[in-house]
This record gives structure tokens, C-alpha cells and sequence, in this order.
């Protein structure tokens, strides 16, 4: 039987490298019926061809893995180890999740990580999840999250339960737009009924809502603008900030 043909063995080639994939020669020449002197043939005009166009991309042998790949190179959806770890440090940072959701979450990433780096990546995750403290009168965050950005999505308007001060406890009708993150912090943005202008609270401050079931008009959502709500929260900070001081 034929070998596959020396046009689409190359672009078979180049395509698995250029997507992340790493080749092995004995798996790729038992495949095709080629020859290994026929894939280091294959090998050298790739990278000839990324030589010549300036690509900036290399293919290289890996040592340890036995394998061709152009380092640098992922599968489609896969993060780097760098992304990883910033992703990883800024949620360590925060502590606005629970341990066990955390922890879930470094699961998650771990199944998306660049798999040339996996158990690199497992050992960092491991480390960082044993050092997360969590502030146990937290609520769920991603629960909540989750919720909210559902409500959010469908226009749902919502009763709120929000924790005032002076430790008391305010209800009332709202049409939740945005939940924004400012200096630490998440918020919820939205407006009340008969009432002008945006409204926010942070997340911390919820300590619970019901959905009513009912939709508020499209022009409310559209009404809202990032910008104008990042101003609102700037000026919620600072107005914070002086009263603390005065105090």
C-alpha cells in the first residue's frame, strides 16, 4: 500500500504544528508508510518554509517528549502557564471566593491548561490552593454571581435584600443592569422603579433576592452605560474614603 502522498503529508504536518499539537516520528511514519528518513525530509522543508516567510515561529525537537512542536504553539482554547498564573495570583489576591469554590475553580483551569505544562501547572495550583484563607462570613460568590448575571441577561427584575449600616435590613424592587468591579470590589448596578438615576450596592452588602419573574423594558438595560457606572462607583469610593477620614 501507498504511503500518503508528499503534499498532503507535509500540510498535515504543518497544520498539527501550527495548531499546538506535538508529532512524534515513529507514530507519524507508521501512519503514513513513510520512511524516517522521509519525515526529517518533511521536517526540514516546514522549516525552511517558516524560515523564509519570517514567522518568528521554529520548529524544535523536545528532548524529553520525543517530540516535534513549535514551542509557544496551543491547542485552540488551551492557557499558557503565564495566563494561568496571573488568573490564579488576582483570585488568590481578592479572597472573594470561598475555599471549596476556589478550589474548584483551579480544577477548571487546570483542564484547559497548556498540556505540555500540566503537572508544572498542577504542582503551582496545588501549592496555591493549600495558602488560600477565605473570609468564612462570606456568602457563595459564584452562586451569586451567577444568579445575578442570569437575572441580568433576561431582564429580570428582582426583589432585593440589601444590609443597610446600621445593621439593619432594607427591601425593595429593583432592575438589575451591571455587576461591575472596582478597587477590590463587585457591584451591583441597576435603578429602581419611579426613581431617577443608577444605583449601586456591592456585592458584600446583598444579603439575599428573590426573582419576581417579570421583565423591565429593553430601554433600561440599554440605557446604561459602563462609563457611567464606573464614574458612579469612583464617586461612591471616594465619598467613603472622606467619610471614614472625618471619622
Amino acid at each position: 500500500m501507498a504511503g500518503t502522498d508528499m503534499a498532503t503529508r507535509i500540510l498535515k504536518m504543518y497544520e498539527a504544528l501550527i495548531k499546538g499539537k506535538e508529532i512524534q516520528k515513529i507514530p507519524f511514519c507508521m501512519e503514513h508508510e513513510i520512511s524516517e528518513r522521509t519525515f526529517d525530509r518533511d521536517i526540514e522543508k516546514i522549516r525552511s518554509f517558516l524560515s523564509e516567510e519570517y514567522t518568528g515561529k521554529e520548529v524544535q525537537y523536545s528532548q524529553d517528549r520525543e517530540c516535534y512542536r513549535i514551542p509557544g504553539r496551543r491547542e485552540q482554547g488551551e492557557l499558557s502557564i503565564l495566563e494561568v498564573t496571573l488568573i490564579v495570583k488576582l483570585l488568590k489576591g481578592e479572597q472573594v471566593l470561598e475555599k471549596s469554590e476556589f478550589e474548584g475553580f483551579m480544577k477548571s483551569l487546570l483542564s484547559v491548561v497548556d498540556r505540555g505544562r500540566k503537572e508544572y501547572t498542577g504542582d503551582m495550583i496545588h501549592r496555591e490552593s493549600m495558602e488560600y484563607e477565605t473570609n468564612h462570613r462570606q456568602v457563595a460568590f459564584l452562586k451569586l454571581f451567577g444568579d445575578l448575571q442570569k437575572c441580568i441577561l433576561d431582564r429580570n427584575i428582582i426583589r432585593l435584600r440589601v444590609k443597610k449600616s446600621d445593621n439593619n435590613k432594607e427591601n425593595f424592587i429593583f432592575f438589575p443592569v451591571a455587576v461591575e468591579y472596582l478597587t477590590s470590589k463587585f457591584y451591583l448596578l441597576g435603578y429602581q422603579p419611579e426613581k431617577e438615576g443608577l444605583i449601586a450596592f456591592a456585592l458584600i452588602e446583598i444579603e439575599s433576592f428573590q426573582m419576581t419573574f417579570q421583565k423591565y423594558e429593553e430601554g433600561i438595560a440599554q440605557k446604561y452605560s459602563y462609563q457611567e457606572g464606573k464614574n458612579l462607583l469612583k464617586n461612591m469610593q471616594e465619598k467613603r474614603r472622606r467619610t471614614n477620614e472625618a471619622h
